[in-house]
């Protein structure tokens, strides 16, 4: 008998884990911004719902991203629903690579920085530390209990490009 009562809360903690990843995801409610690799990147977060405009510096070439997030501790992982290409950018930059690749998932640790800048951590594709402008909580935990920056002190120019 003690066996099955193990079994039926398996399923039970496994749906609190999962509403607590939607509404902690929904909870988020901020502006970012940040440059990088000669891209530029503009977004927003709201109720779960992240859109972002990234408009490539070299070519003039602008794409829309629409994505879901879904926040758990220190990570972040874009569940990308649309990818719209809304500028063609001028043509013959030689060796630039394609600005939108075709991922449907994406996923960043992030740490902040300071009251306004928080690094995001990239693996894959490829390795990547990334520092970006930040107004607002990136999820219901950081709304409620913001994480405090560590204990060092970094100028606010030396990370931004």
């Amino acid at each position: 008998m003690k066996r099955h009562r193990w079994l039926l809360l398996l399923p039970g903690a496994a749906l609190a884990a999962l509403l607590f990843v939607l509404v902690n995801s929904a909870g988020c409610n901020y502006a970012l911004q940040l440059n990088h690799q000669n891209l530029r990147y503009h977004g927003t977060c709201r109720l779960g719902l992240a859109e972002f405009v990234e408009t490539d510096q070299l070519t003039g070439s602008q794409w829309t991203v629409s994505a879901f997030q879904l926040a758990v501790a220190d990570q972040l992982l874009f569940v990308v629903r649309e990818r719209r290409h809304v500028r063609e950018g001028a043509a013959g930059v030689a060796g630039h690579p394609r600005v939108q690749p075709d991922y449907l998932l994406v996923n960043y640790a992030w740490m902040p920085i300071d009251d306004t800048r928080v690094a995001l951590f990239q693996v894959t594709p490829h390795h990547d530390v990334i520092v970006a402008e930040r107004r607002g909580a990136i999820d219901l935990m950081d709304a409620l209990w913001p994480r405090p920056a560590p204990p060092f002190s970094v100028p606010h120019n030396a990370l931004m490009p």
